[in-house]
């Protein structure tokens, strides 16, 4: 009950954490849907067993509850959930488009993967570890074989899954990783959480890292100078969030190229 004090109106009863939390899911739910194009939430003809899959998520705000609220009462003048909004304006679309980037550059490391330079340290050479990814391919923006399902606003995250169906490309590319001599590994790697999405690309690099050096280290006797390949990720990624640090669990395959000895100590 709300107690009134006479000259004074009625003020309703603070809102619960649940139920701001609840709110901002649905906008951000109603941003997310605005914003994605239709045709980036339509499934194609491809079955689902056909098509590459990847689960993506990412943070509806850097840290919960320091961005626009529910109930947009936040310091920046949100508007509330039931106002005429534009949601290509409203900061909650940039967390839908994160999610769309970060899609993309998980698929296209599932697909094209990247090459690679990893030269490992060397203490009595005085060189520091270096890794170079380069992207092999990407998934352009309005790709129609591209698209989105099972998108999910459950405060604080966005949720969904990444998809891309079969083509001449996919297909070609699959063919390329069959035909060159390669190697499983797996690798773990973490990014900061304050980062963003910055961060979880970190953790999927470091992650990356990892396997490449692991399998490095399985070479030969001889530490080389650097050691050039490719390298591919493999389907179903895992993120998560560990002591404010986003975690990637990666699968991959991994190629050598060239290797480049030390001439001279």
């Amino acid at each position: 009950m709300v107690r009134q004090i006479r000259g004074e109106p009625t003020r309703p009863a603070a809102e619960s954490g649940s139920v701001r939390d609840r709110r901002r899911a649905a906008l951000l739910a109603a941003a997310a849907f605005a914003f994605l194009a239709p045709a980036a939430l339509t499934g194609q003809s491809a079955s689902q067993e056909e098509r590459i899959r990847a689960p993506v998520w990412v943070y509806a705000e850097p840290v919960p509850g320091t961005a626009r609220d529910g109930a947009g009462t936040a310091s920046d003048g949100a508007a509330p959930p039931d106002s005429p909004v534009d949601t290509r304006q409203n900061g909650l679309a940039l967390p839908v488009r994160e999610l769309t980037e970060l899609s993309r550059f998980v698929l296209a490391g599932m697909i094209y993967g990247w090459k690679y330079e990893y030269r490992p340290s060397d203490r009595l050479r005085n060189v520091a570890e270096e890794f170079i990814l380069r992207p092999i391919g990407a998934i352009a923006e309005g790709d129609p074989s591209f698209s989105l399902t099972g998108l999910t606003a459950e405060y604080p995250r966005l949720t969904c899954w990444a998809q891309y169906a079969p083509n001449e490309t996919t297909a070609r590319w699959q063919r390329h990783w069959e035909g060159i001599t390669v190697r499983t590994g797996k690798g773990t790697g973490r990014g900061e959480r304050l980062d963003g999405t910055a961060g979880i690309r970190a953790a999927y690099e470091a992650a990356l890292l990892n396997a490449v050096r692991e399998r490095a280290r399985k070479l030969e006797k001889n530490k080389p100078k650097e050691i050039r390949g490719e390298v591919l990720l493999r389907p179903e990624p895992r993120l998560y969030a560990d002591a404010g640090q986003f975690v990637a669990d990666v699968r991959v395959l991994v190629s050598i190229d060239e290797l480049v000895p030390w001439t001279s100590f």
